[in-house]
């Protein structure tokens, strides 16, 4: 069983490869990786004998994240399923980020920066070694992450950064940081999870891979304000 994985929901992309359950490959882009994703591609590919050709199956994580990078990194993995009629799945990345982590005690909650000083972020828990979700994916402030986290909870992903200090300052000995991780790429996460879920659900309807955007995007934001704008001026 050979699948491909790829992230572009982070600020840097990646892509992996799996081969019965072990990572065999993976590679990791700059911050403009959009442009570098089929190159990045090409390189775990290079891997196989017959490149594309042996891929079972592919996987791409789905958001929350980059609006940008979302779109493209489903477009490309649905160009990929249409010229190889193999099976994908979409794998949350949140969920993604929380698999980094090593099985542990803890709650663990992802976040990743939505801007507008607010993370997107949901909380996890490994039960009998079982990654289990807790929560859906939400936008929230810092302050409401603080007031969300009761308990000593690890804290990973992009939106660590911005707001270690706050977090730390808020939260005390419920902050821990830094996450005891799997050394892999967000990639690798996101298609190890594709694989244990192989026998479960593969998929092969390409309307049924959508993106987890959480909330609108700028676009939608504006046209719902202009819309207001018409119907409140009765044009």
């Amino acid at each position: 069983m050979i699948l491909l994985g790829l992230d572009a929901s982070t600020p840097k992309g990646s892509v992996a490869l799996l081969k019965d359950g072990q990572i065999i490959a993976e590679s990791v882009g700059s911050s403009t990786f959009s442009d570098q994703l089929l190159v990045l591609v090409d390189e775990v590919l290079g891997k196989l004998d017959r490149g594309l050709e042996e891929v079972d199956g592919f996987c791409v994580t789905t958001g929350p994240g980059s609006f940008t990078g979302l779109r493209v990194g489903v477009s490309l993995i649905k160009g990929l399923v249409l010229a190889t009629e193999k099976p994908f799945w979409g794998i949350n990345t949140l969920e993604a980020y929380a698999n980094l982590v090593k099985a542990v005690s803890q709650p663990i909650s992802p976040i990743l920066d939505a801007r507008k000083k607010e993370v997107y972020t949901a909380r996890f828990k490994y039960t009998s070694e079982k990654l289990v979700r807790e929560t859906p994916d939400r936008a929230v402030s810092p302050q409401e992450l603080c007031d969300l986290t009761q308990e000593p909870t690890i804290f990973l992903g992009g939106g660590v950064g911005p707001y270690r200090d706050f977090l730390s300052s808020r939260l005390g000995d419920n902050f821990i940081d830094p996450a005891p991780v799997k050394n892999q790429t967000i990639a690798a996460s996101a298609v190890q999870l594709a694989f244990n879920q192989f026998r479960a659900s593969p998929c092969f309807d390409l309307d049924a891979l959508t993106i987890h955007y959480v909330r609108k995007s700028e676009a939608e934001l504006n046209s719902n304000i202009l819309n207001q704008e018409v119907v409140k001026h009765g044009h």
